[in-house]
């Protein structure tokens, strides 16, 4: 959905702005921008924090959102595998690659 330009459409700190513009082209320009190889898992991922932000209407912060994978997903997340994943700031990295606004208990 984004033609050209990701970043014309994020805030000063990489946010897409309208998340309903968001698709996979922008979480691999994300992800490539952060040194980060998106496998399976991290997509898996991508789409249970807009599931989250489709229920609840804001992005969580670490514990909601590992709660929320336990109970989705498998009880074998847990916040030493998101950080093994996103190696800095899991959920703030998380809500930024699924263009989500970042969570509020994130500095």
């Amino acid at each position: 959905m984004l033609d050209h330009n990701p970043a014309a459409a994020c805030d000063a700190h990489g946010f897409l702005c309208d998340p309903t513009l968001w698709d996979w082209d922008f979480s691999l320009t994300v992800a490539d921008t952060l040194g980060l190889e998106l496998l399976e898992e991290h997509k898996a991922l991508i789409l249970l924090i807009r599931e989250f932000y489709s229920r609840f209407g804001h992005s969580p912060s670490m514990r909601p959102l590992v709660r929320f994978a336990q109970e989705q997903l498998s009880p074998s997340y847990t916040s030493l595998r998101f950080a093994q994943l996103f190696p800095e700031r899991p959920a703030y990295t998380l809500a930024r690659l699924a263009g989500l606004p970042k969570p509020a208990h994130c500095l």
